[in-house]
């Protein structure tokens, strides 16, 4: 009797043991995806953000690129603002420019120093929803990526930064890439931590 009632207790606190255990684990991935996207949001939000008076913030679309520049390349920073742009170069606030209704659309700015590069950057928002320029827009939604390279005309090679969860990034990625996504060719994102030989591939398409 007394074997059979120990036995019983050990059953009862192994199987107590399994799903702390479990509980535990789903913890601690939950814990870690509300700090993965607290930091996100604080990457993302208005902080730091460039803002001209008058123009309201509405987190829309964003985009980071390289543009050829006589002093070699520019990096620029492309967020949506209302009804126009808000640019960054070089990490330096440049300027706003929108498309005039009343001019066929034709790119309009009233900044000096955004004139020079208003084509060339009108060229890359015209590409951000097609396949070669997804690039732009995949670095502006998420702040994790350091930076992306063309292997093949299929495969985009997607460097994090190296303190970026791969797990979770990846997972989340996964999930949300579709929404991105408004092309029909196939792509794959070869996603890695830079300078760092493990990689995961999300396809798209």
């Amino acid at each position: 009797m007394k074997k059979k009632l120990m036995g019983a207790l050990t059953e009862k606190q192994m199987e107590t043991g399994t799903k702390a255990l479990v509980l535990g684990t789903l913890a601690g991935f939950a814990l870690a995806a509300f700090f993965y996207f607290r930091k996100r949001n604080d990457a993302q939000g208005p902080a730091g953000k460039p803002q001209q008076p008058g123009i309201k913030d509405l987190n829309m679309e964003r985009y980071v690129f390289e543009m050829a520049a006589d002093v070699g390349s520019i990096s620029a920073i492309v967020e949506q603002a209302g009804d126009c742009y808000s640019v960054q170069l070089d990490g330096k606030y440049a300027g706003t420019m929108w498309q005039d209704e009343q001019k066929g659309m034709q790119w309009q700015t009233g900044d000096q120093e955004l004139e020079p590069y208003m084509r060339e950057i009108a060229i890359h928002l015209s590409e951000a929803f097609s396949r070669k320029g997804f690039p732009s827009l995949l670095m502006g939604t998420y702040p994790e990526i350091l930076s992306t390279v063309w292997k093949t005309s299929e495969t985009l090679e997607v460097n994090l930064k190296t303190d970026t969860d791969m797990e979770i990034f990846t997972t989340f990625l996964k999930d949300e890439i579709l929404n991105l996504v408004t092309f029909e060719e196939h792509l794959d994102l070869m996603v890695k931590k830079e300078n760092d030989p493990y990689f995961v591939i999300v396809g798209i398409n």
